[in-house]
């Protein structure tokens, strides 16, 4: 078995290869398909994005129109769609649950064999069930999607039902095709996982959608609205920062995961912003955002230079998204309408891959336990107590303690946070035969002592023996001779 690295959050550890896109957390730069993402973002479509992140380049005219209308006959839904979808807007079910279930729901009506059609059909619905949802918990009846819009227009068109201004459609493209894909976050590994099962398109998408309900990943858009709404306008920024910095010892849209740098997608969602809000002439929210950008910006460099704590894309988005008049409980799904061209493509290319991804865990409960009949178990309080027969494991396991000189080695290793080599124990020890120091120290092993290359420490089973000692003064002072036996 090759030795495994312990890398608990995976942060340090490449599970995969890809050629989607390249993330440079010390420089702050970010490329899709070698395009700079500034390039991307300014210049193209979602479609041409998705397009770019199926294919591995830009479409050609026809290309783009022949994609698009895939997108656009993959629209609609189902009338048992609609009525998952009504139900939990009614129920007060969150918009990015309802999406997951509506995602899940849809092998019943997609061909689960066609992979490559599935994952365009994952990309054009999600729009269609957040502005359907969005409809219902108002009360209203969803909008029909158009034919001669795109997919951004689309969108904003379902959510209200009226035509978007250009301006308005263009501040949504962006933010979509900047969060279109992102390397191998948490919702995207969710996605490659089922894609290197063999398992289909709208599996991958239900399990991203899941892993971005969790708080750890989605949540932040809204944390970040609520935040800029509750701070008024004629409070210090600087102030609000350093209080908020001291409870939480965070701040919400500042410090990412991967950069180190000042998120590169976040000056160009904020300067979508500021055209949206040049041509609806609303700056006061999003001047209340840059006043405590520049404050927290200033703030944390000072007090956290190390933890690299810069705005992230996540808090330009948030005030773009209230300004295009979606509403907040729209965001995370909203989030997931733009990273579903990238979680699809990131699920072709594990499927191409012909690996499954299989990593392992290191083990930390009990090193070793015998078998005790269900006759013979006994719950904490309960009055069926164990036999001595389901006892004798126990015993086994204890008799080692009944020699004081291994006592005195398990106090020794308590005593130091670190492993302690074989030298310094001995050293320590009252034990003056080395052969009798090495059979109680054998003894010990296994179940109380742990042997490493870097020295020997007390196994989990060792400190709690200890700890129980110490923690009873009147056995302690037994132990040591210092009180008469109870």
């Amino acid at each position: 078995m090759t030795p495994s690295v312990f890398d608990p959050g995976l942060s340090v550890t490449a599970v995969a290869e890809t050629a989607l896109s390249e993330i440079d957390g010390d420089a702050g730069t970010f490329r899709v398909r070698g395009f700079p993402i500034a390039e991307v973002a300014e210049h193209a479509t979602y479609e041409e994005v998705a397009w770019l992140l199926f294919e591995g380049r830009p479409p050609t005219e026809d290309e783009l129109a022949t994609f698009t209308t895939e997108l656009s006959s993959a629209r609609g839904l189902t009338t048992d769609a609609h009525d998952l979808i009504r139900a939990g807007a009614e129920g007060g079910v969150p918009a990015i649950d309802v999406l997951r279930m509506v995602l899940g729901a849809e092998c019943l009506s997609t061909d689960g064999e066609d992979a490559l059609r599935a994952t365009r059909r994952v990309v054009a619905l999600c729009p269609t069930v957040v502005a359907a949802y969005s409809r219902y918990r108002r009360g209203l009846e969803p909008v029909r999607p158009r034919d001669d819009l795109g997919h951004a227009a689309n969108f904003l068109y379902m959510l209200s039902g009226v035509e978007p201004a250009e301006s308005t459609v263009a501040g949504l493209e962006t933010y979509l095709t900047t969060i279109a894909e992102h390397g191998l976050n948490a919702s995207t590994f969710a996605a490659r996982i089922v894609g290197s099962t063999g398992s289909d398109p709208l599996s991958a998408a239900t399990a991203a959608v899941g892993a971005l309900k969790g708080p750890r990943h989605g949540g932040l858009l809204e944390r970040v609205y609520g935040m800029l709404d509750d701070l008024d306008a004629e409070a210090d920024a600087t102030t609000y920062v350093r209080e908020r910095f001291e409870a939480d010892g965070s701040v919400p849209g500042f410090g990412h995961a991967v950069y180190d740098t000042r998120d590169p997608r976040a000056d160009l969602v904020e300067r979508a912003t500021a055209r949206v809000v040049e041509q609806r002439a609303s700056a006061s929210f999003f001047d209340t955002a840059r006043r405590l950008d520049d404050a927290a910006e200033a703030y944390l460099t000072a007090q956290a230079p190390a933890r690299g704590m810069h705005v992230t894309v996540d808090y330009y988005a948030a005030v773009l998204l209230a300004e295009l008049d979606v509403p907040p409980e729209l965001f995370t799904a909203v989030f997931a309408v733009g990273r579903s061209a990238g979680w699809m493509a990131h699920y072709l290319e594990q499927l191409e891959s012909e690996t499954l991804l299989r990593p392992r865990t290191r083990y930390t409960g009990p090193e070793r336990r015998s078998w005790v009949s269900r006759s013979d178990r006994c719950v904490a309080g309960g009055s069926n107590p164990p036999s001595s027969d389901a006892l004798r494991g126990l015993s086994s396991l204890l008799a080692p303690l009944s020699e004081p000189d291994r006592l005195e080695l398990l106090l020794i290793l308590y005593e130091s946070a670190e492993p302690r080599s074989y030298s310094s124990i001995l050293a320590r020890s009252s034990i003056d035969d080395k052969g009798r120091f090495n059979y109680h120290l054998r003894k010990l092993r296994r179940v109380y002592v742990t042997n490493t290359e870097a020295g020997y420490s007390l196994s989990d089973t060792g400190r709690k023996v200890v700890e129980l000692l110490l923690d009873d003064e009147d056995l302690l002072a037994e132990t040591l001779g210092e009180a008469p036996p109870r």
